[in-house]
């Protein structure tokens, strides 16, 4: 994917794409690709999504670095250039970040997902040489993630500084200050393109954002696609209106298996089992979640209208 036109192959919706399991937990690329040419008969395609693998939707951290690198390669070979196919670099040792950035671009990635290294704490000087880093070392797309939760909120200059970088094509952006993130994304919109990962479908889009972060697509990829086509026309009104229909009730959902059992792999997986889909169980110590949830969520899929239920 050319960089200078990313906003044009950088759009809709950004799939937090599950890594399947077998139930002994060893990797199963098979249901992977399976799962990718589901997402994308469903409507998953260029100009009408992207899919981001081996990220925290795909339980990255559990994942060593060979597994990491499968992903990539399996993951590309399933899109069979159909539509972009996105992964996470991130990691605590810069060594293995220019290691998976290197295989990134090799295996075809359009775009790598980088922030601050976790566990430590990052200044903005660290984190800008983090990027100078990898750009120098690879030629592969970067997406600066943005994670406030984690401890550090990106200042205009940083976000300045990170998006001259050549090889910087987009930023992944979240805020609770709604000043902020309406002005980050009125302000970068036009140099990159700017992915919302905090859930302001419309009013992203009404800022100039490109993309929006999901896991519906996972599972009703009809779903998001509808609600992003809405959005491209401008029916701001009908867009509140899809949101309403399952969305937000979804998240409500969401709010209460997070405190079954943590992380992005339990909750993304129920949703896949509950249509027919082969995913597996998350890694240890995160479980399946309880019998309860899940009639809940297949009362919930029911009442939507949710395909293959």
């Amino acid at each position: 994917m050319d960089r200078e036109n990313i906003h044009d192959w950088l759009c809709g919706p950004v799939v937090a794409v599950a890594t399947p399991f077998r139930e002994d937990f060893s990797l199963d690329l098979s249901a992977l690709q399976d799962n990718i040419r589901f997402m994308i008969e469903g409507g998953v395609t260029t100009g009408d999504g992207a899919l981001l693998v081996g990220a925290a939707g795909g339980e990255f951290p559990t994942l060593n670095m060979d597994e990491r690198k499968a992903v990539m390669d399996a993951a590309v070979a399933a899109a069979q250039g159909q539509v972009p196919v996105l992964t996470s670099i991130q990691h605590t040792d810069y060594r293995v970040i220019l290691d998976l950035a290197g295989h990134a671009e090799q295996a075809g990635i359009a775009a790598a997902q980088l922030g601050q290294l976790y566990y430590y704490p990052s200044t903005e000087r660290d984190i800008y040489n983090l990027f100078k880093m990898v750009a120098d070392s690879s030629a592969v797309t970067l997406m600066v993630y943005h994670t406030p939760w984690d401890g550090i909120h990106m200042s205009h200059d940083l976000l300045t500084r990170l998006t001259s970088i050549p090889t910087v094509g987009a930023i992944k952006w979240a805020s609770a200050d709604t000043a902020v993130f309406r002005d980050t994304i009125l302000a970068f919109r036009d140099a990159v393109a700017m992915v919302d990962n905090e859930g302001h479908h419309v009013l992203s889009h009404m800022y100039g954002a490109r993309a929006f972060v999901t896991h519906l697509s996972g599972f009703w990829p009809q779903y998001p696609r509808k609600l992003w086509r809405l959005l491209e026309a401008g029916k701001y009104d009908d867009a509140h209106a899809t949101l309403a229909s399952f969305k937000w009730k979804w998240s409500a959902w969401v709010e209460e298996a997070v405190k079954y059992t943590e992380g992005e792999g339990p909750f993304i997986k129920a949703a896949m089992e509950t249509v027919g889909l082969q995913v597996g169980p998350p890694r240890p110590p995160y479980t399946r979640l309880s019998s309860e949830l899940l009639t809940e969520l297949r009362t919930l899929f029911c009442e939507a209208g949710v395909p293959r239920v």
